[in-house]
């Protein structure tokens, strides 16, 4: 069989593993998980596979003799969250301290470094299976700082003390809807081995697969701050194991731990605004260069309840995105009173149209209550564009039927929904 076969062979297999066990063949389903293990010594979600398939056949010290493998050789391996799925596996207890080392603090930690790329398939084919035979040893290769857990690495010892109990594992095979389209979010997942991917229905086209995440990433954090129905599908692509964090379980935390709440508002933060440069008709064509300068452009702002952000009628030219809070949006025709058109709330967005036209503000927007905003002032991103010509030539490209177009103040409400 040739390598490229490789990988379609593993999915056959744990295909037919995974019916072997269903149908209670104890032993076929063991000899294909084997295989699996034995194809890909490094890989946890075979081995944790296993060890669901010897408790099955009613081994349950086989099983834990397994899982604890993977928990020690994952942890070494850097690949904490593998670890973690383990951990849960065999609801060890004392996990703040196990994991202390990628947890805040930590001098041993990869301060904001990536987490480690997904190991690439072994390319061989599958084994044939041996009873007789052992296990490959998973030999691990420690890191030389380890890479952090995401999100869970924002937190200290304490933090991640009080949110374990409510952690749980969650292990798909392919095909299993984890997040379903239009569901209200509760939870986010932190995907420990495996890949996910986002699809989006469309009435035309069917199911459009938006993109996929691998192992280190993680899905459904805007529920964080947007509470809207989740805007898009996430299935697993092949088999996945990852880590549930319900976000009831993660905002108690944060209430008792007023650092907790900095972490999680600074890690919403730079999500919304990553997702803003990354997805807004304004700059989601823009090189990697000048979307990182857009970011570093945004200045965090504390907004009093009523504070007038932007007057009709005034010079206006700043970039506003609400972070935590609401503002309202009001509209005067003529001499009529003004009246309210919309309201915005996390994740929305308002000011784009005069970064294109330099007008006059069309509309008045006020605070409702105290509240956190990022603001591209006039003047930072007059400076992103001298640095980079092409966000000139961007805008300039848009046109005015394109300003038009993407007033998503008004029409697009849509608009963080599709980043979810």
């Amino acid at each position: 069989m040739s390598d490229q076969a490789a990988p379609d062979e593993r999915g056959l297999v744990a295909a037919e593993a995974r019916a072997a066990q269903a149908a209670g063949e104890a032993q076929a389903a063991l000899g294909g998980w084997r295989r699996l293990v034995r194809a890909e010594p490094a890989a946890a979600r075979w081995r944790l596979r296993l060890a669901d398939a010897l408790d099955a056949a009613d081994d349950p010290v086989g099983a834990a003799e397994v899982r604890a493998d993977v928990l020690d050789a994952a942890q070494a391996d850097g690949e904490p969250l593998a670890a973690l799925v383990a951990a849960l596996a065999l609801e060890t207890e004392g996990l703040a301290a196990r994991f202390a080392d990628y947890l805040a603090g930590s001098p041993r930690l990869a301060a904001g470094a990536p987490p480690r790329p997904p190991l690439p398939p072994t390319p061989t084919s599958v084994p044939d299976d041996d009873p007789a035979a052992a296990l490959p040893p998973w030999t691990p290769t420690p890191p030389a700082a380890l890479p952090p857990m995401p999100l869970l690495s924002l937190l200290d010892v304490s933090a991640f003390e009080a949110l374990a109990p409510a952690l749980e594992r969650v292990s798909l095979a392919p095909g299993e809807v984890l997040l379903a389209e239009g569901a209200a979010g509760d939870s986010l997942y932190l995907v420990a081995d495996g890949a996910l991917e986002v699809v989006k229905d469309d009435p035309d086209r069917g199911d459009i697969v938006l993109g996929r995440v691998t192992a280190g990433g993680l899905v459904g954090e805007m529920a964080l701050v947007l509470d809207r129905p989740r805007a898009a599908t996430v299935r697993a692509a092949d088999e996945v194991e990852a880590v549930r964090v319900p976000l009831d379980a993660l905002r108690a935390v944060a209430a008792q731990q007023p650092r907790v709440a900095d972490v999680l508002e600074g890690f919403t933060r730079q999500r919304l605004l990553a997702t803003l440069v990354d997805t807004s008709p304004l700059f989601r064509d823009l090189s990697p260069g000048a979307r990182a300068a857009l970011l570093r452009g945004f200045e965090a702002r504390e907004v009093p309840a009523d504070a007038v952000l932007v007057e009709q009628g005034a010079p206006a030219g700043d970039l506003w995105l609400v972070v935590d809070g609401e503002v309202t949006v009001h509209r005067r025709e003529g001499d009529d009173e003004a009246v309210q058109v919309a309201t915005l709330g996390p994740g929305e967005v308002f000011g784009e149209i005069a970064l294109l036209t330099g007008e006059p503000a069309t509309a008045t927007v006020r605070t409702t209550r105290d509240g956190r905003l990022d603001v591209l002032g006039a003047d930072a991103f007059a400076a992103v564009r001298a640095a980079h010509p092409e966000v000139a030539e961007r805008l300039k490209a848009l046109g005015a039927d394109r300003v038009a177009e993407n007033r998503f103040i008004f029409e697009d409400d849509a608009f963080f929904e599709d980043a979810d």
